[in-house]
């Protein structure tokens, strides 16, 4: 198991249980208490945690966590491969696509660069717009703004004023949390910035792993009507498929 992937399960563990021991949690996943106290450092660190002597307790419920870029970077890397193979099939040559920021966004943005295709592309994430600029058939617009610490993305003005005079075929958009009425997210400025950019877009395509279904984040960004393609992997349960397709969402639920 990666270190990611494992530490991703210790996150989960804890939204269940408030507090765990380092011996308790070392036996649970069968590994050795210098490494789960090794995780349990980490994520103390990330603020998803609170040390304590022999183990850990949770600080924050996970629709307020957010992990960083890095670590949901080496996250669920399968269900985001299957996510972009089926999101590439969604552009056009020609098209103005927006393309938020998240670690789901950099996986599109790597497969974007492979592609010989004329876009223009909007982004107000540095990894993207780094991934894009040496690429000849690809015109990149960055609208800038203040970079948000321990990530790539940039919030607030010029930005948000900017989007208001866009008018692009497409937003590629990801979220902390998805259900069936509404799409949120962990941080106010971005909330903002992300319905900008809906607004901006005739089209708006949610990426998210099935992991972030049936949960709400702090802040919201959209309800889904105003949403017209989700895709996700096969992790949706048939009943959560049926509720977003109930809405009037065009759902794709990739195979892992």
């Amino acid at each position: 198991m990666l270190p990611a992937e494992r530490r991703q399960r210790l996150m989960d563990w804890f939204d269940i249980n408030f507090a765990g021991t380092s011996q308790d949690l070392a036996d649970r996943f069968n590994i050795s208490v210098s490494t789960i106290r090794r995780d349990l450092d980490l994520l103390s660190k990330e603020g998803f945690l609170s040390r304590t002597h022999g183990g850990a307790v949770r600080m924050r419920q996970q629709t307020t966590y957010e992990p960083s870029t890095e670590l949901a970077r080496n996250t669920a890397v399968e269900e985001k491969g299957a996510i972009i193979s089926e999101a590439i099939k969604h552009i056009s040559a020609d098209q103005s696509i927006l393309i938020d920021s998240g670690a789901i966004t950099h996986s599109l943005a790597d497969a974007i660069a492979s592609l010989d295709m004329p876009l223009t592309v909007i982004t107000n994430d540095i990894y993207v717009a780094h991934k894009l600029t040496y690429k000849p058939p690809i015109k990149l617009v960055v609208p800038g703004g203040a970079n948000r610490f321990g990530a790539y993305s940039l919030l607030g003005e010029p930005g948000v004023s900017f989007l208001k005079d866009v008018r692009c075929d497409l937003f590629f958009m990801s979220a902390q949390a998805v259900d069936a009425d509404c799409a949120s997210d962990t941080v106010l400025e971005l909330a903002e910035l992300k319905r900008a950019m809906i607004n901006a877009a005739q089209k708006t395509v949610i990426l998210a792993e099935s992991s972030r279904f049936n949960a709400r984040a702090l802040y919201r960004i959209s309800d889904l009507e105003n949403v017209q393609v989700i895709i996700t992997d096969d992790g949706l349960s048939a009943k959560d498929c049926e509720k977003i397709r109930a809405s009037g969402v065009e759902l794709f639920c990739m195979k892992v």
